[in-house]
């Protein structure tokens, strides 16, 4: 009975939007914005994922947590689990996204501010 409950949640847990194109501008509900880009085309082994988030005045905002999970949506067993960008001394966040084999994958991102979730999304793409 457990496993068709965990299952039912699965079916029901809404899923992220897909993120706009990279380097484009995503709004943030505090009047803010982010864009994200990759360093380089994801290719095997180890990707950068840079997030770049800004206040209402367009200043860069080093205020946001951000978190991701990262893996491929149809093999679970190569998911990452939570995983924390850093930020760099730029004040880019930055995710190594480990990839560990061609196909379809897919970054979850969350960001928080003053300790609450504002904004999830997922990037898909293709190695």
């Amino acid at each position: 009975m457990l496993c068709c409950a965990c299952c039912l949640a699965a079916q029901n847990a809404k899923p992220a939007a897909s993120l706009a194109g990279e380097g484009k501008k995503i709004a943030l509900p505090s009047g803010g914005y982010f864009t994200w880009q990759f360093a380089q085309k994801p290719k095997m082994g180890t990707a950068i994922l840079k997030i770049r988030a800004y206040s209402k005045t367009g200043e860069k905002d080093a205020s946001c947590k951000i978190s991701a999970e990262y893996g491929m949506p149809e093999m679970r067993a190569h998911d990452s689990g939570a995983v924390n960008f850093r930020l760099s001394k730029k004040g880019d966040y930055l995710l190594p996204v480990e990839i560990a084999m061609p196909g379809k994958w897919r970054v979850t991102i969350h960001i928080r501010q003053s300790g609450k979730e504002i904004f999830s999304g997922a990037i898909d793409f293709d190695v």
